[in-house]
């Protein structure tokens, strides 16, 4: 494979050249919120995932429930800090976040409200918390993606642990570094790998010259672009990619019940105190009624929660992977995975 040139103003690269961007996790749940206190609606949801993804899915709740949600979006982890700050009067109704791990933060500080039996009984449990204080909405899976010019599925390995030392990936390789997602999937590894094979690891693709992205988009565009040829990223960025562009070189294949293949989910919980209790409650009933699963499938590419949706799409059916099986709460404490990717350089 040819070399590419690395001087791309789009990205940094973590490793032989600098590292640019700063995630700032706290300002960015802080900034999001900024400028939206004044919004009056039925229901006020802080959204760690981004308006974007979002917003259409809210618009159409309000269709279905005939109320106004006044969303604010910002940072997930940042927004349970904020949470956390606020008095009882000034918290929202309930929180939306982009992974489970800041979820399990929230129910940490004795902030999350018990759901409903209807809620309970409808979204399996490897999707939701065992103590029925909050559940998963939507599905993604981390995948490799690749650019199908340069790649098969074959050449990549299925194997997380085997890219850290593959010299075929030198100045190849990306991720985005920005989010939740990309915190619980380190923390993922750390449970499962130990904090030192973690950290050989992630310092194993540094020397290789990793580069960082910002956005979930970032890293399937720049795959298809050339700029690098791999990436480890979430399914649904790819599969929105191939919906705007079907022609794009840009696939993804996925380790082999090991961590690389992560399922993880976006979800809600209700804030405890809230005094809408029982409009939030049909809010989270609502969300994972099977008209607004179809939406997170047809809007998002994202995998249904529930039983009576069918993932439609460019991406695999889930029962065709083999993730691993994992506890979605041990993703709880994030911090373990801020320190060390701090502590090599990452953030």
């Amino acid at each position: 494979m040819q070399q590419r040139d690395s001087d791309s103003t789009q990205r940094s690269t973590i490793g032989r050249r600098p590292f640019l961007a700063a995630t700032g996790v706290s300002v960015a749940g802080l900034t999001g919120l900024a400028g939206c206190l004044g919004d009056d609606g039925d229901l006020t949801i802080y959204s760690g995932r981004s308006e974007e993804q979002i917003s259409p899915i809210f618009r159409k709740i309000e269709e279905e429930m005939g109320i106004t949600i006044a969303d604010r979006y910002g940072d997930s982890a940042g927004m349970v800090g904020q949470i956390v700050e606020e008095s009882e009067d000034q918290r929202p109704d309930l929180f939306y976040t982009q992974d489970s791990g800041t979820l399990g933060q929230l129910k940490a500080e004795g902030l999350t409200a018990e759901l409903t039996d209807d809620v309970v009984e409808t979204v399996p449990e490897e999707y939701r918390d065992p103590d029925e204080t909050w559940t998963g909405v939507s599905g993604r899976t981390r995948s490799i993606a690749y650019n199908t010019d340069e790649w098969d599925a074959d050449d990549i390995p299925d194997d997380i642990l085997a890219f850290d030392d593959d010299e075929r990936f030198e100045d190849e390789l990306g991720w985005r570094i920005d989010s939740g997602s990309f915190l619980s999937f380190i923390r993922a590894m750390m449970i499962e790998y130990g904090e030192d094979d973690t950290e050989a690891w992630i310092e194993g693709l540094q020397d290789l010259g990793i580069t960082g992205y910002e956005g979930g988009m970032a890293t399937p565009q720049a795959i298809a672009d050339g700029e690098i040829s791999v990436g480890f990223v979430n399914h649904y960025y790819v599969g929105r990619h191939l919906e705007d562009d079907e022609d794009a070189p840009i696939n993804v294949t996925y380790t082999d019940g090991d961590v690389g293949s992560l399922f993880n989910v976006s979800g809600v919980a209700i804030v405890d105190g809230t005094d809408e209790m029982d409009l939030a409650q049909e809010f989270v009933e609502t969300v994972i009624s099977p008209e607004i699963q179809e939406e997170f499938v047809d809007l998002n590419a994202e995998y249904p929660v529930i039983d009576d949706v069918e993932y439609v799409g460019d991406m695999p059916q889930l029962d065709e992977l083999n993730p691993p099986s994992f506890d979605l709460n041990e993703l709880a404490d994030v911090e373990p995975a801020q320190d060390l990717l701090r502590d090599v350089g990452v953030l």
